[in-house]
């Protein structure tokens, strides 16, 4: 996403996190936001999901995270930061160096 200033959209997520962090166990793990070196403004906004239940993957996990309304209501605030509307990616983690 662009997000000039993004010291409002930083409060928002640590809010964000604070609540999830006290709230029920989901498989949300926490959430990284990247400043882009070379693009001024331009943020890449990384969620983490794991797995809790072996008979569901992080990414349904992810979109069972997706459809709840606090969910939605946090995604409408930090897109109403936004210069445009976001691009979604979804990924798959494939190999991380510490594991």
């Amino acid at each position: 996403m662009r997000c000039p200033d993004p010291t409002k959209l930083l409060e928002l997520i640590e809010q964000w996190d604070l609540a999830n962090a006290m709230g029920d166990i989901t498989a949300y793990m926490g959430t990284r936001v990247l400043a882009d070196r070379e693009h001024e403004g331009w943020l890449t906004i990384i969620v983490d999901f794991g797995v809790i239940d072996p008979e569901v993957s992080a990414a349904e996990e992810a979109m069972r995270h997706n459809d709840l309304p606090t969910t939605q209501a946090m995604a409408s605030a930090a897109w109403a930061l936004a210069d445009g509307p976001p691009e979604y990616c979804n990924f798959d983690e494939i190999y991380r160096t510490d594991r």
